[in-house]
């Protein structure tokens, strides 16, 4: 390290020193101030918890008031179209057991032909757009085209029900079935997702009225601290008038150490 390094550190570290007061009751062993340098890493340490709280106290605010409710509702009013969706499909099915589907103004029983005729639809299909294709059973058969040019069929009743396009006129029509048959599947993962997000409310709710648990230990360490910090500036206001005016630092509030002229900083040695 050069001397200049050491000056410019033996600088810094003398611009932070004590008062003239702090460093006398130090080396006097004023349990003041080893208490004052506890008081300040404590009262540190417990701003941070402090900050943490509040930071998940704001959390759970936003579950409460607004994350879980929307949850909710959004759950909700899907697994009521779920549920009436599946009721439509089970009366179309025992006024009509055999296979149906409808593309255009065409019916057709056999799978083969009515898949077929659903990809020949698919093909008119622009990207980005949503076609009107026929009907399956009770709900409205629509046809889609994303932008990288993948195509599904949609079921319509009171919600949407999608599957992908294949390129299996069999398939699709069973695609059709499943998506069908796979509805009160859904309805059920629904009704056990509304109560995960309630009880994960009422979780918020018992955890949002925690208070901070420092709280009290807090303000008795800070009200402790702002006391001592006053009791050592009324010292240090005291040594400063006792002390000789040729000693003191101009534009300082600490009196020169002994063995150096006053207005100069001790060097590092």
């Amino acid at each position: 390290m050069t001397s200049r390094a050491v000056s410019r550190t033996c600088e810094d570290i003398d611009e932070a020193t004590l008062s003239y007061a702090e460093i006398k009751a130090v080396a006097t062993g004023n349990p003041r101030i080893k208490e004052k340098m506890q008081l300040e890493n404590d009262v540190q340490r417990l701003k941070v918890l402090k900050s943490s709280y509040d930071r998940q106290h704001y959390a759970l605010e936003d579950n409460i008031m607004i994350h879980f409710p929307k949850k909710i509702t959004e759950a909700q009013v899907r697994l009521t179209c779920m549920r009436e969706d599946i009721a439509a499909a089970e009366a179309a099915f025992m006024t009509e057991p055999d296979f149906s589907i409808t593309v255009g103004n065409k019916r057709y029983t056999e799978r083969a032909e009515g898949g077929s005729a659903v990809m020949e639809a698919a093909c008119e299909c622009e990207k980005k757009e949503t076609i009107h294709a026929g009907k399956y059973r009770c709900f409205e058969l629509y046809l889609e085209k994303d932008a990288f040019g993948n195509k599904s069929m949609i079921l319509r009743g009171r919600t949407d029900h999608r599957t992908d396009l294949s390129s299996s006129p069999v398939g699709n029509m069973v695609r059709l079935e499943n998506v069908v048959e796979g509805m009160k599947q859904i309805a059920k993962d629904l009704e056990i997702k509304i109560e995960q997000y309630q009880r994960d409310m009422e979780q918020s709710e018992q955890e949002y009225g925690k208070p901070f648990q420092q709280e009290e230990e807090l303000a008795e360490k800070l009200a402790r601290l702002n006391e001592l910090n006053a009791e050592l500036d009324l010292e240090n206001r005291t040594v400063q008038d006792m002390v000789p005016a040729e000693d003191i630092i101009p534009g300082n509030d600490r009196a020169a150490e002994p063995g150096t002229k006053p207005g100069t900083k001790q060097r590092g040695r």
